[in-house]
C-alpha cells in the first residue's frame, strides 16, 4: 500500500517528464536468442522467487527469448522517467493502475489488442482491466489485484457476544460501539481517501468523470458523512490516536477490533502478530455494494525493438501457468476470473477478498488523480476536526481546489 501511495505522489511528474519522447522504433535485432529487458519494483522473497520461477518456466516454452529482470529500486515511477528521457526503458514493465492513465495518454506505452485474443482477455475481471484501457484499446494486462476488506480480531468479537462480521452500515456501528471498551477502539480508521471512498461508492457517489471531479453530490457527503460518524462517535480512533503507524498495527497491537485493509495484512499479521485470531470480511453495505481494487499490469515500451516477443512475454505471465502459480502460492489474488476459484479452494478464508472484486472500481482517478485524492483526504481532515459544518460544504469546497 505504501508503495501505491508513492507512486500516486509522484504520478504528476509523470506528464511533464515525457515531454520528449518518440516513437521512432528501430529494426529488431537478428539476434539468435532475443533478450526482452523486464522492469520490475523489489518485493519479499517469496515474490521474487514466484516471479523468477514464473520467467524459468517461459523460457522453457520459449529457448529463443531471454528475459533479462531489472529491478527498479528507490522511487519507481521517477527511475521509469529516468530511463524513458535516456532511452533506456525496459521492453516490459509493471506499471501500477493510478499512474496508467498518463502512460496511455502520451502513448509510451504499446496497445496490445494485435497480440492478443480477445476471447482470452474476457477471463481478466472486467475492472482490472478497464483500468488499462483507453479508446477501446488495451495498453496492460493485470497480473493480480487486491480489494478492501474487514480484517477482525475473532476473540474480541466473541467476548463482546457478536456472533458475524457486521454486513451493513448499521451492523458496522452497532459492532464498533460494542466492541469500543477497555482501552480497545472498534476500528481503526485512517483519514485517507483510498479507506472512505468505498462508503462514498456505497452511498451510489462519482468520484470523477474522466478528468473531472464530480463528488460535491449529496452521495458522496452521506458516505464521508457515515465514515467521519465512526470516529466523531468515539466508536473508532485514527491510527495516530492509538499510537500506531498504520490500521495494521492497531489490530496488531489489538487496540482497534477492525480495520479496513486489503491482503498485505495476510503476510504482515503472520510475522507481527502470529497470536492474534483474525477473520477477513467483505465491506458492509450501505444504499449497495461498493469497493476499491487495486491493480499491477504488465505493460510494453512503444519503442520497444522486440515487441512480437515482449507480448509473448506479457501473454505468459499473464496467463493461466504463471497465474496457477500466483494462485497457488497465496502471494496475491490471480487477476484471471478462472483463477479465482483455484484461490480461494486452497485459502478459503479468503474468499472475501476475491468476492468484492464485481462490486469494485479500480483505484484509478484520471489525470487530475493524486489532485483528486490529496483534495478529499484534506476534505475528511476538515470535516472530522470540525473547519467546515457539514460533509457537502467539504467536497465542494475540495472540488474547487482542483485545477
Amino acid at each position: 500500500m505504501k508503495k501505491l501511495i508513492s507512486l500516486l505522489m509522484t504520478f504528476v511528474l509523470v506528464v511533464g517528464l515525457f515531454a520528449g519522447f518518440s516513437l521512432n522504433s528501430e529494426p529488431a535485432n537478428a539476434a539468435s536468442k532475443t533478450v526482452i529487458k523486464l522492469g520490475c519494483w523489489g518485493s519479499s522473497p517469496a515474490e521474487t522467487e514466484l516471479l523468477d520461477n514464473q520467467i524459468k518456466e517461459f523460457e522453457k516454452l520459449y529457448p529463443n527469448i531471454k528475459i533479462e529482470k531489472q529491478v527498479i529500486t528507490g522511487d519507481y515511477n521517477q527511475q521509469m522517467q529516468v530511463k524513458f528521457a535516456s532511452r533506456t526503458e525496459p521492453d516490459v514493465f509493471y506499471l501500477d493502475v493510478s499512474l496508467a492513465p498518463a502512460y496511455m495518454a502520451k502513448n509510451v506505452i504499446e496497445p496490445l489488442d494485435k497480440y492478443i485474443d480477445k476471447n482470452d482477455v474476457k477471463d481478466f475481471e472486467t475492472s482490472l482491466l478497464n483500468g488499462f484501457t483507453r479508446n477501446g484499446k488495451i495498453y496492460g494486462l493485470p497480473k493480480d489485484y487486491n480489494t478492501l476488506a474487514i480484517f477482525y480480531n475473532k476473540d474480541m468479537f466473541k467476548e463482546a457476544g457478536i456472533t458475524k462480521a457486521p454486513t451493513t452500515w448499521k451492523e458496522l456501528e452497532e459492532a464498533a460501539k460494542k466492541l469500543t471498551k477497555d482501552g480497545v477502539k472498534g476500528m481503526a480508521l485512517s483519514i485517507d481517501a483510498a479507506r472512505f471512498i468505498p462508503f462514498m461508492f456505497q452511498a451510489g457517489a462519482q468520484i470523477n468523470n474522466g478528468d473531472k471531479p464530480v463528488f460535491n453530490t449529496p452521495q458522496a457527503a452521506k458516505g464521508l458523512d457515515f465514515y467521519v460518524s465512526l470516529l466523531k462517535k468515539g466508536y473508532a480512533a485514527t491510527p495516530k490516536e492509538l499510537g500506531v503507524g498504520w490500521n495494521g498495527d492497531a489490530l496488531a497491537q489489538k487496540k482497534a477490533a477492525m480495520v479496513i485493509e486489503g491482503g498485505w495484512m495476510i503476510p504482515f499479521m503472520k510475522d507481527a502478530a502470529p497470536d492474534v485470531n483474525y477473520g477477513i470480511a467483505k465491506l458492509p453495505k450501505g444504499d449497495k455494494e461498493g469497493d476499491l481494487v487495486f491493480t499491477v499490469a504488465y505493460v510494453m515500451s512503444a519503442r520497444s525493438k522486440h515487441k512480437a516477443e515482449a507480448a509473448e512475454v506479457i501473454k505468459f505471465l499473464t496467463g493461466r501457468q504463471a497465474l496457477l502459480m500466483t494462485a497457488e502460492s497465496g502471494l496475491a489474488i490471480p487477476s484471471r476470473k478462472s483463477m479465482g476459484g483455484v484461490y480461494t479452494q486452497k485459502y478459503p478464508e479468503r474468499k472475501p477478498l476475491v468476492d468484492m472484486v464485481r462490486y469494485s472500481k479500480v483505484y484509478q482517478f484520471g489525470l487530475k488523480g493524486a489532485k483528486i485524492l490529496d483534495s478529499l483526504t484534506k476534505a475528511c481532515e476538515k470535516l472530522y476536526y470540525k473547519k467546515v459544518k457539514d460533509a457537502r460544504t467539504a467536497l465542494e469546497q475540495a472540488v474547487k481546489e482542483i485545477k
